[in-house]
């Protein structure tokens, strides 16, 4: 099974090569198992689409570019045979690239703007952004989302929490998935007792994922796997003989499902579901003595979020 890097070239986009690098850098600092070949396809796919979208011949030209193990494919139609020798000769310079192979057709311009616009796209004069497409190379956006948790250990409680929401990646295919599945839950100091810790779990993750699109509507499971960063906060009043004051980091790790659905060029919503693995270190003061102890913080979640794609 071949693992590559998909975008699409249209003029303008010129902080894709940043944003490929800054993923890089936060998923290196996740921790989690990612294969390098598929971090070096992508920034070798957004260094060979930089390439084309700056040369003045080709850069109006809609050319989609691939990259796996280091062969760059580049599809889509251009006006003239020289235009794809050019695409061609561009690629093959770029660092990094093995091979070229060409689906390039000679044909009419990329995107003309006509009334017989394609089914699934809306092109407006006074306003860029209601061009809606299935094939949206914007690879970056963030949010915000509403989730709802469901703890498996009884001593914790399902909570709705608020957390950021982030997608990376390919259109199509596999490529890098991100997630911040941030969760809240309560833990009861003793059964006797209605004295509660309030416990956050915001878990920093970083893994594979694969993409399918239809239209204005993507599906993408990923696995993925990092560090939740936790905190605890104690209530301050009331009486117990047991109580939670302190919880540590935790390694985590969620497989899951997410579901996009494009509003327009700019905007989308999303749904994601997914179960959260992580163990979480509680420290207890239990009678006067502080007690160590190991509480189960697997979760499974819902999230539902809005986003703005940004590249």
């Amino acid at each position: 099974m071949q693992t590559g890097y998909t975008a699409r070239v249209n003029p303008g986009r010129w902080g894709c090569a940043a944003v490929a690098v800054a993923a890089v850098l936060l998923l290196s600092g996740c921790r989690t198992a990612i294969d390098p070949a598929v971090i070096q396809d992508a920034q070798t796919a957004a260094q060979v689409k930089t390439a084309i979208i700056n040369d003045p011949d080709i850069g109006a030209m809609t050319i989609e570019v691939s990259v796996a193990q280091g062969v760059a494919r580049l599809s889509g139609t251009v006006a003239t045979q020289a235009q794809i020798d050019r695409a061609a000769a561009l690629a093959r310079s770029v660092p990094g690239v093995r091979d070229v192979r060409l689906n390039l057709q000679v044909g009419a311009p990329a995107n003309p703007v006509s009334e017989a616009t394609p089914r699934g796209l809306s092109q407006s004069a006074t306003d860029p952004f209601e061009l809606q497409t299935a094939d949206d190379p914007r690879l970056l956006a963030i949010g915000a989302s509403l989730g709802r948790s469901g703890p498996r250990a009884g001593a914790l409680d399902s909570r709705v929490s608020v957390g950021p929401l982030i997608r990376f990646g390919s259109p199509r295919g596999f490529g890098p998935a991100l997630a911040m599945n941030w969760f809240q839950t309560t833990l009861e100091a003793s059964p006797e007792s209605d004295v509660v810790s309030h416990i956050h779990v915001r878990p920093i993750m970083g893994g594979l994922g694969y993409t399918w699109a239809f239209e204005s509507v993507s599906v993408s499971p990923s696995i993925v796997g990092g560090v939740a960063f936790n905190s605890l906060s104690v209530p301050e009043t009331g009486e117990a003989g047991r109580i939670a004051i302190e919880v540590g980091n935790s390694l985590v790790w969620r497989p899951g499902v997410s579901v996009w659905i494009d509003v327009n060029r700019r905007a989308a919503v999303s749904l994601s579901m997914g179960y959260v693995v992580t163990g979480l270190r509680v420290t207890f003061l239990e009678n006067g003595r502080l007690v160590k102890r190991d509480v189960t913080g697997n979760t499974a979640i819902v999230h539902a979020g809005v986003a703005y794609k940004l590249f």
